[in-house]
């Protein structure tokens, strides 16, 4: 039984091809037909609009491109010698529309052919193409990740009308009281009343945290900054040189500045944590009160 063989991967018809690629060269081959590469080469080339008349014949290098992937494919000889056949009347009567206004008119035709038969299949598409299935419902878990992605671009502003935190605890009415958590947030401490947590808080408790620990950051290079002056302060008594302060004044003061920010942070965490604790307590005890009053008296 002979071997098929592809025309594309034949030594000698890709020897016959390279005498078309003379005039064309630097041409991509790999998903062409070898004996049409020349041919591809020059259609494209008369693709181009010559002149601001010429429009149109921009849209025919996509039906130049659509026909050459449609063939690239034939094995038979007889229908590769018909499509090359098709593709150099093609060339011919590209080349002639620039000067020829009957040839122009043809190929505006065909053009406007190809695109109502195009629309028309587009259209046959969507009248047979099935309807869609319903969405399924969301699980348990992406649901809930949804409503907190939805929480949190809710509330990435504060609301105009919000009260400070320790304006506590408040009356409800006939509401079930919740009463919050407390929680501390390496240092900072804030009421949690549920869950997910709003992005505004995070929004404050990254940038409070962020400041205290450039302050830390801060104090650690000024304390490297003073055992440098510390060592200038030796050499300067070593060589008897007065100065009219000494080096480790400055980083001396700046620590200490530091040091008070710091402080001054930590304390007010403290009394905050505090009253919030004092919030907590009358918020049990409110709940309590209502909860008694709302059971049924025997």
């Amino acid at each position: 039984m002979h071997k098929v063989l592809v025309p594309k991967y034949s030594g000698a018809h890709r020897f016959a091809c390279k005498r078309l690629l003379s005039t064309f060269p630097a041409l991509p081959a790999d998903n062409l037909p070898p004996i049409g590469l020349a041919l591809y080469r020059a259609l494209l080339r008369q693709c181009r609009p010559s002149t601001k008349d010429t429009p149109w014949l921009g849209e025919t290098k996509s039906l130049v491109q659509q026909n050459f992937r449609k063939y690239k494919k034939l094995q038979s000889p007889s229908q590769t010698v018909n499509a090359l056949k098709a593709g150099y009347e093609a060339l011919d009567l590209l080349s002639l529309s620039h000067t020829n206004q009957h040839d122009a008119h043809r190929i505006r035709t065909l053009v406007a052919q190809a695109r109502a038969q195009k629309d028309k299949y587009a259209a046959m598409q969507r009248k047979i193409r099935p309807i869609a299935p319903p969405a399924k419902p969301l699980t348990p878990k992406k649901a809930r990740k949804e409503n907190s992605i939805r929480l949190q671009e809710e509330t990435t502003q504060r609301h105009p009308n919000a009260t400070s935190v320790l304006n506590r605890p408040r009356p409800l009415g006939d509401k079930k009281r919740n009463v919050p958590v407390l929680v501390n947030a390496r240092g900072l401490p804030f009421l949690r009343y549920k869950k997910p947590q709003p992005r505004n808080v995070s929004g404050v408790i990254r940038k409070k945290l962020g400041c205290r620990w450039d302050w830390i950051e801060r104090r650690d290079r000024l304390k490297i900054e003073l055992l440098f002056a510390k060592d200038e302060e030796e050499w300067d008594h070593i060589t008897k040189t007065k100065e009219p302060s000494t080096w480790s004044e400055h980083p001396a003061n700046a620590i200490a500045d530091v040091n008070a920010k710091i402080g001054h942070f930590d304390m007010r965490a403290k009394e905050l944590a505090d009253n919030m604790w004092k919030i907590i307590l009358a918020e049990r005890a409110l709940a309590e009160e209502e909860a008694s009053q709302k059971q049924p008296k025997q």
